[in-house]
């Protein structure tokens, strides 16, 4: 009865080749890419990589804050957590896209009166409304999450 499970665990050889197949294009995709180039590299240095980073401060530092990212990020609700990744790509895309056109070299002073006229500005206005929500929801979730006090 076992020997008959272990049969009809074999796929066929038709499924099999049609497997290989696709491995087969997969390797060569990622061949032309480079991507397997660098992967040999990694998984052949890869004592001497894990001996660097588990003695770089810096790296040891970053990998605490993403530890963290992740543990944060596991108890946001699903919903809400697509809504942030969603938010988060359009964000990103026009926090560069922003960062591209802005003359670092030749900043604008502005003044309280300066401050005020660009309040008119409907891009203004909305980056500022934007980040007001944001300063709301964070308010909320850390002013929630304190620990009260009676």
């Amino acid at each position: 009865m076992a020997e008959q499970g272990k049969a009809e665990a074999v796929a066929p050889p038709e499924v099999q080749a049609e497997a290989l197949a696709q491995l087969l294009d997969s390797i060569v995709a990622l061949k032309k890419s480079g991507l397997l180039g660098l992967l040999t590299h990694l998984a052949d240095k890869a004592d001497e990589s894990f001996l660097a980073v588990a003695t770089d401060p810096a790296l040891m530092r970053l990998m605490a804050v993403l530890a963290s990212l992740s543990y944060g990020i596991s108890k946001v609700d699903a919903t809400d957590l697509s809504n942030a990744q969603n938010n988060l790509t359009d964000l990103s895309s026009c926090a560069f896209e922003a960062l591209g056109k802005v003359n670092l070299s030749e900043p604008k002073k502005v003044g309280l009166m300066g401050l005020l006229r660009s309040l008119n500005d409907p891009d203004v206005s909305q980056g500022l409304g934007i980040l007001l929500d944001l300063a709301k929801q964070l308010g909320a979730c850390v002013r929630a999450k304190a620990p009260k006090t009676p």
